[in-house]
């Protein structure tokens, strides 16, 4: 029934794929999975071996509930049963070698039962995550310094779990290019936690927890997340293609391409614009987006996701993008300025609708609005394009009354841009991302 949800939610059923889960969790429930069942055992009802049977069932069925609620933002099914043991270690098993020939990687142990321990003790994290994230509402006006050390506690709890990870599990840069897939999962899933945790307070400041001297850096954790999301995931495609992925992969994908989206626009709030930050960024969303379509060849979802994706940095982030370079003066050409001179000025295009007056509008670079583009954002054409950044005046009505040269760096303000006001939309699900609330 678990394995049944997986098939429907690929389709986008939600319902029957809700049902499905619901379904073989509470069978699990029914049949006593996470009771001790050694009396069972020794008045001879059940064979030894189904002790370690049913408690790696009881477990894999919390691991998908877990995993769910992180990827849809629904509610878990009920905390595991305090009598219930963390999963077997089975180290024989352990040892079976695991061997994939076209990864050209000789054969290794395969450490599923470790694995699976930790992933269980990762997703007990998890649960205090969805549990946070899912139920956070600005408008309920929580108490923010309790927020915050929930969120640090949370936070340590993760690096506990990471720091304390066995030396066979660990990737490093010696040994992440001959990692198997279940380390990889488990690695992808910690930093997937990690940005599920903090994306909800991105704009967030940097906070001083009490009794703590580190400041909860929210930006920074997203990003660093999403940023060790891709080198996996370019680690699991090199060695094993994206066509043998496991499905719920395209959610970690995504969340990371919603930070670099939330980046790229962070790089444009104020007077200044960070140049290679943007680009940087929007090169990172457009490889997101390349490898939900490679996975896209054997999952319909990720397909779809990719699409997603893409629509959201055309349709979403370039209007918001292109309002914000106006503020900045970006381009910005006198009322009387000619055709002829806008389309001589190199890296410019024609015909991009900004939303602005057409003698205010911003001439930027078009936006590629095929599902996958052979060039990468790297070879946006944006050099020609920033140079005339810092020296244009950003005036005609945008709000901006001076050019920077003319105010002096020290007078220019910070332009605030309330479109981006994400605190309270960035929920774990795919919804949260589309919400018009956050753009419009």
């Amino acid at each position: 029934m678990a394995f049944l949800g997986t098939f429907y939610s690929d389709f986008g059923e939600r319902i029957p794929a809700e049902l499905y889960f619901g379904m073989s969790s509470r069978l699990g429930m029914i049949l006593g999975l996470g009771l001790d069942p050694t009396p069972w055992a020794e008045a001879g009802l059940i064979e030894i071996d189904e002790i370690k049977w049913r408690n790696w069932n009881y477990w894999t069925l919390f691991c998908l509930d877990a995993l769910w609620a992180l990827y849809f933002g629904w509610d878990l099914g009920g905390p595991p049963r305090r009598s219930t043991p963390m999963p077997f270690v089975d180290s024989d098993m352990d040892q079976d070698p695991w061997y994939y020939a076209p990864a050209n990687i000789p054969p290794q142990p395969n450490y599923l039962t470790l694995v699976f321990f930790e992933t269980s003790a990762l997703f007990m994290i998890a649960r205090q995550i969805s549990e946070l994230v899912n139920n956070w509402r600005p408008s309920a006006r929580p108490n923010a310094a309790q927020v915050e050390e929930q969120i640090a506690k949370i936070d340590l709890e993760l690096n506990n779990w990471k720091r304390r990870l066995p030396p066979q599990l660990d990737i490093t840069l010696e040994n992440r290019a001959s990692s198997t897939p279940q380390r990889l999962m488990l690695h992808l899933t910690y930093w997937w936690c990690s940005l599920t945790l903090h994306r909800p307070f991105f704009n967030y400041p940097a906070q001083r927890i009490h009794h703590s001297n580190p400041e909860v850096d929210h930006i920074k954790l997203c990003l660093d997340a999403a940023e060790n999301i891709l080198e996996l995931i370019e680690t699991w495609s090199s060695l094993y293609t994206l066509r043998l992925a496991a499905l719920t992969m395209q959610g970690v994908v995504f969340s990371a391409g919603t930070v670099f989206l939330l980046c790229a626009l962070q790089a444009t709030a104020s007077l200044r614009i960070e140049r290679g930050k943007l680009q940087a960024m929007l090169a990172q969303v457009q490889t997101c987006i390349r490898y939900l379509h490679e996975m896209g060849s054997t999952w319909q979802s990720a397909m779809r996701t990719g699409n997603m994706l893409q629509a959201i940095l055309n349709d979403r982030l370039r209007p918001v993008i292109v309002r914000r370079l106006a503020h900045s003066g970006v381009q910005i050409f006198a009322i009387n300025t000619s055709d002829r001179e806008i389309s001589a000025t190199p890296g410019i295009h024609e015909g991009l609708e900004t939303g602005l007056p057409a003698e205010a509008a911003p001439s930027v670079p078009e936006w590629d609005s095929q599902p996958d583009p052979a060039p990468g954002w790297s070879e946006w054409p944006l050099d020609g394009f920033f140079e005339q950044m810092q020296n244009t005046p950003a005036a005609f009505g945008l709000g901006v009354q001076a050019s920077p040269a003319s105010m002096g760096a020290a007078a220019v303000p910070e332009l605030t841009f309330p479109e981006l006001d994400s605190s309270g939309f960035l929920l774990p699900n795919f919804d949260y991302f589309r919400s018009p609330q956050l753009w419009d």
